[in-house]
C-alpha cells in the first residue's frame, strides 16, 4: 500500500526569466504555529507547576493577603525605623519618588515574609507527616464508648475548617486533631507533586532493632541448633562490621531523601541480567464479565483516549494525589515516568530513558509495526479519528508483507539482558533498524492488536488461565516499554508492565481510571466510537516501520523465540475466582482482610508442601519521599502455631485465639514495613555498602541468599475516583499477577474486589513436580473455607 506524501510548507521555483516564485502552504504553516503554541503552553504549565511546588503549601491567595496587610501597614500604620530608612535610601540611589519606593519595599517585604511563611508551613507539615501514630491507632473496629468532649471538639474543628465529614469516633483525639491540622495545611486541591517536598525522609532503623526483627522471622523455619548458629552470626555482625556499615548508611540517609530507592532500582532491577518476561514484568487484566464493545478498533481507540487523558493529568499535575486514610499523602514520584519510558538494555547495567516530547504510539498488528500519531495539527485526535486510523492499520496489515525477522522482533526484549544489549548494538545501531527501533522506544507506549479472543467461562478455567498467560508472556509484547497495551479480537484488553520504573500500584491506578473513562466515553449501538471526524482535515495514515535485518540477526531472533517458547511452556499459571465470601465476612470476624488472607495462604502452603517457608509480601513505603516497597515476612511463629493447631485438630476456641494472634502479628509486621521499619531493605543497603568497601559478611550473604518460595502481593483496588463495584458488580477487574520468584516456589497475587470476590493469581513452574498452580489454588480455597467454618460465619 502506497504511503501518503505530505506537502512541504515552503516551496520555490526559478522561472526561465530568472524570477523566483515562492509558494507557502498555509495549512502546514498553521499546523506549525499550533504545534509551537502547544509546546509553549506545555512549558508554561511545567514552569507554573514547578513554581507552585517550590512554595507549597503557601498559595498565591496567601501572598495577596500578606500584600494587603503590608500595604495597609506601610501607608496607614506606624512603621519601624528600619523600614523608614530603607524608604529614604531607595530614592537616593534610584531617583524614584517616595511613593514608588514605598511600593517596592512593600512588595519585597511581602514576598520575603511570604517565602518564610511557606518555609515554616512546609517544615511544619513535614514534621506532622513524620508522625506515624495514626498507623498504630485502632481504626477498624467500632467503639462502643461515647465520644469525649475532646473528640467532639476535634471533629467539629475538622468539619468547620475543611468542609469535610467529621472523623469517626473510633479514632483517638490526638489522631483526629493531627488529621484536622494536616488537612487544613494541605488544602482541598493539591497538585500531584505539590506535596513531594513535604514528605519525610525514609527513617533508618537501628542495627539492634533490625537484628531483633530478623531473628523473630527466621525462628519458625529452623531448629534450636540452627537458630543458635544464626543468633551467633547476628551478634558478631551487630557488634562488629554492622556498626561500621551502619555509619556509612547513616550518612547517606542524611544527604538523600531515601537511602534505599536508588540502590534498589540500580542493583535489583537494572543490574538484573535475567529475562524480563515472567521474571520481572507483571500483567493486569480487563473486567471479566463486562466488555463495553466487541469492536477491537473502537475499544483500543477509546482506551488510548483514556490513557492520553491520564497522561495529561500527570503532565499538568491535575491528577489528585493518593492519600492514606484521606490525610497522609503518598509519594507521586513514579507517575511522571508512566508514559514515554523505556528500559534500554546494556551489557552490565540497563538504563531507564524517559522521553519528554513523544506524540505517537507504536502499534504491532499482524506481525508488522506501525507508528500511530495521536497528535496532529496541534491537537489530540478524537476517539473516532483514532478508530479510523486503527482500522487503517488492521486493513494494511492484511496486505503488507512483513520484513524478514520483523514478526518475531519483540521476542528479543524477552531474552537475557546481556544478549539483547549485544544484539541491539550489533544489528540496530545504524540505518533503518536504528531509526525504527528508536521510534518504538520513544513512543508513548506500545499497543498490540491480537487476533485471539480470551475471556472468562466459569465452566472452563483454562480460558481465563490462557488469557493471563498471554498477558504475562505473550510473544508480541515489548517487555522494555513502561507498559504494553494489548487489545484482543473480542474487545478485551490487558496490560503488561515493566517493573523497574514503578511499582504495580501505579499501573493498577492507571488501569482502573482508564477503564472507567473508557465506559464514560461510550459507544454507538453498533459498538463504534461516538462522534464524527472533522470534514476540514484529512489525517495522514499511520506510518509503516522499515527494517533491514540480515540472516545472522534472524538466526539469533529464532533462537530467542525458541528460548521464550520453552519459558512459556514451563510456566504454570492459574486464576482462582473465590466468590464464596470476601472482605465483608472478614470484617465480621473483626480482622484485617489482608492479614486474614495471608494467614490462609500459610495454611494452604502447609497443606500443599507439608512445611513452612519464608514468605514475601510486598508493602509500600510511599508515605516517605521516593518510597517504593518493603518486605513483610508474613510467615511468623504465630501463623505457624495456628496452622499446626488446625492440622492437629485442636479445639475451635484454641484455634480462634491462635488465628487472632496470627492476624494481629501480621498486622504489626505490615505496619512496621509501611513505617520504614522492615528488615530486608535495611539488610540490602548494608550489603551494598559492604560491597562498596570490598568487605564480605557471612551473615549478610546468608540473609540475602534465602529463597522466597512463597512470594505474594495484593493488588490495590478502589484507587479510581469513579469505581463503584456495588453499583456495577460486573465491572470488577480480576487484577493481575506475576511469575514465581523461586524456581521451586509459588507466586501469588490477589485482589480483593468488592465485598464478596477475591481473585488469586497463582504461578509456578512445570519443571518442578512439587509445585502445581491448580492444586495450590484448590488448597487456598479449602483453607479459606476451613477458616470460615472455624468462626461459624
Amino acid at each position: 500500500m502506497a504511503e501518503a506524501r505530505l506537502a512541504v510548507a515552503f516551496q520555490f521555483a526559478v522561472t526561465d526569466e530568472g524570477e523566483i516564485k515562492v509558494h507557502l502552504d498555509r495549512r502546514i504553516i498553521t499546523d506549525f504555529i499550533r504545534s509551537f503554541t502547544r509546546t509553549i503552553k506545555r512549558k508554561i504549565f511545567k514552569s507554573r507547576n514547578a513554581a507552585v511546588q517550590s512554595v507549597f503549601p503557601a498559595t498565591g491567595i496567601s501572598w495577596s493577603v500578606f500584600l494587603v496587610m503590608f500595604t495597609m501597614l506601610q501607608f496607614f500604620g506606624d512603621t519601624s525605623e528600619q523600614f523608614d530608612a530603607l524608604h529614604n535610601k531607595i530614592p537616593e540611589y534610584t531617583k524614584l519618588d517616595p511613593w514608588t519606593s514605598r511600593l517596592i519595599v512593600t512588595f519585597l517585604s511581602t514576598t520575603l515574609l511570604w517565602l518564610f511563611w511557606s518555609f515554616f508551613l512546609r517544615n511544619t507539615l513535614k514534621c506532622l507527616l513524620s508522625y506515624k501514630g495514626w498507623v498504630w491507632s485502632p481504626h477498624g473496629a467500632t467503639v462502643t464508648t461515647s465520644p469525649s468532649v475532646f473528640d467532639k471538639l476535634a471533629n467539629a474543628m475538622v468539619k468547620i475548617m475543611t468542609g469535610k465529614k467529621s472523623i469517626p469516633w473510633k479514632l483517638s483525639f490526638v489522631v483526629t486533631l493531627w488529621m484536622g491540622i494536616c488537612k487544613i495545611i494541605i488544602g482541598r486541591r493539591p497538585k500531584l507533586l505539590s506535596l513531594q517536598n513535604c514528605l519525610p525522609n525514609l527513617p533508618l532503623p537501628s542495627i539492634k532493632d533490625t537484628m531483633k526483627r530478623y531473628l523473630l522471622t527466621v525462628r519458625p523455619f529452623v531448629d534450636d541448633a540452627e537458630y543458635e548458629r544464626i543468633m551467633s552470626l547476628a551478634e558478631d555482625f551487630k557488634g562488629g562490621m554492622g556498626r561500621r556499615l551502619q555509619r556509612y548508611l547513616w550518612v547517606k540517609s542524611w544527604w538523600s531523601s531515601n537511602y534505599v530507592s536508588d540502590w534498589w532500582e540500580q542493583y535489583v532491577y537494572l543490574r538484573g541480567r535475567s529475562s524480563l518476561m515472567i521474571n520481572s514484568n507483571y500483567y493486569c487484566l480487563d473486567a471479566l464479565s463486562f466488555t463495553p464493545t466487541n469492536v477491537r478498533s473502537a475499544r483500543m481507540a477509546n482506551f488510548i483516549t483514556s490513557l492520553l487523558k491520564f497522561k495529561t493529568d500527570i503532565d499538568t499535575e491535575t491528577l489528585c494525589p493518593r492519600f492514606a486514610m484521606g490525610t497522609a499523602p503518598l509519594c507521586g514520584e513514579q507517575y511522571p515516568r508512566t508514559f514515554s519510558t523505556t528500559r534500554i538494555p546494556c551489557l552490565v547495567q540497563d538504563r531507564i530513558e524517559h522521553y519528554t516530547d513523544s506524540r505517537h504510539v507504536a502499534v504491532m498488528c499482524g506481525g508488522k509495526w506501525y507508528i500511530l500519531n495521536v497528535i496532529y495539527a496541534g491537537r489530540q485526535l478524537t476517539p473516532i479519528e483514532l478508530q479510523k486510523q486503527i482500522i487503517w492499520i488492521e486493513e494494511a496489515s492484511k496486505t503488507d508483507v512483513a520484513s524478514p525477522g520483523e514478526e518475531n522482533l519483540a521476542v528479543m526484549t524477552s531474552t537475557e539482558r546481556t544478549k539483547w544489549a549485544a544484539f541491539r548494538e550489533t544489528y540496530f545501531s545504524k540505518g533503518f533498524n536504528k531509526h525504527s527501533l528508536a521510534l518504538i522506544e520513544q513512543s508513548l507506549f506500545v499497543a498490540v492488536l491480537d487476533d485471539s479472543e480470551p475471556g472468562y467461562d466459569a465452566n472452563n478455567s483454562d480460558m481465563l488461565d490462557n488469557y493471563a498467560k498471554t498477558m504475562l508472556c505473550g510473544k508480541n509484547i515489548w517487555y522494555d516499554k513502561s507498559f504494553t497495551l494489548v487489545c484482543f479480537g473480542n474487545g478485551k484488553i490487558g496490560i503488561n508492565a515493566e517493573h523497574s520504573w514503578a511499582d504495580a500500584t501505579i499501573i493498577s491506578h492507571l488501569a482502573e481510571e482508564c477503564f472507567n473513562w473508557d465506559i464514560e466515553l461510550g459507544y454507538t449501538p453498533e459498538g463504534n466510537c461516538k462522534g464524527a471526524p472533522r470534514d476540514d482535515m484529512i489525517l495522514p495514515p499511520p506510518r509503516r516501520l522499515r527494517w533491514d535485518i540480515n540472516n545472522e540477526a534472524i538466526g539469533l531472533i529464532d533462537i530467542a523465540r525458541e528460548e521464550a517458547m520453552v519459558m512459556r511452556q514451563d510456566l504454570d499459571l492459574h486464576i482462582l475466582k473465590h466468590d464464596a465470601f470476601g472482605k465483608g465476612l472478614m470484617k465480621k470476624c473483626k480482622m484485617s482482610p489482608d492479614a486474614f488472607i495471608q494467614t490462609a495462604l500459610q495454611f494452604a502452603y502447609f497443606k500443599n508442601q507439608g512445611k513452612f517457608s519464608l514468605t514475601y509480601e510486598s508493602s509500600m513505603t510511599r508515605l516517605f519521599r521516593s518510597g517504593r516497597t518493603e518486605t513483610v515476612r508474613s510467615c511468623s511463629s504465630e501463623s505457624c502455631a495456628f496452622v499446626k493447631a488446625m492440622v492437629d485438630g485442636k479445639p475451635a476456641e484454641e484455634c480462634k485465639a491462635l488465628m487472632t494472634a496470627a492476624v494481629d502479628r501480621h498486622t504489626t509486621l505490615f505496619k512496621e514495613s509501611m513505617c520504614g521499619l522492615g528488615v530486608d531493605r535495611h539488610m540490602f543497603c548494608l550489603y551494598v555498602v559492604s560491597k562498596y568497601l570490598g568487605e564480605e559478611s557471612p551473615f549478610l550473604q546468608e540473609v540475602l541468599s534465602e529463597p522466597w518460595r512463597l512470594s505474594t502481593s495484593q493488588t490495590p483496588y478502589g484507587q479510581g475516583t469513579h469505581t463503584d463495584v456495588r453499583k456495577f458488580p460486573d465491572r470488577i477487574s480480576a487484577g493481575g499477577g506475576f511469575g514465581p520468584v523461586a524456581d521451586d516456589g509459588y507466586g501469588v497475587s490477589y485482589i480483593i474486589a468488592g465485598e464478596d470476590n477475591i481473585f488469586f493469581h497463582v504461578s509456578c513452574k512445570n519443571a518442578y513436580p512439587t509445585t502445581n498452580s491448580k492444586k495450590f489454588a484448590a488448597d487456598i480455597k479449602e483453607a479459606m473455607s476451613d477458616i470460615r467454618k472455624l468462626f461459624g460465619v
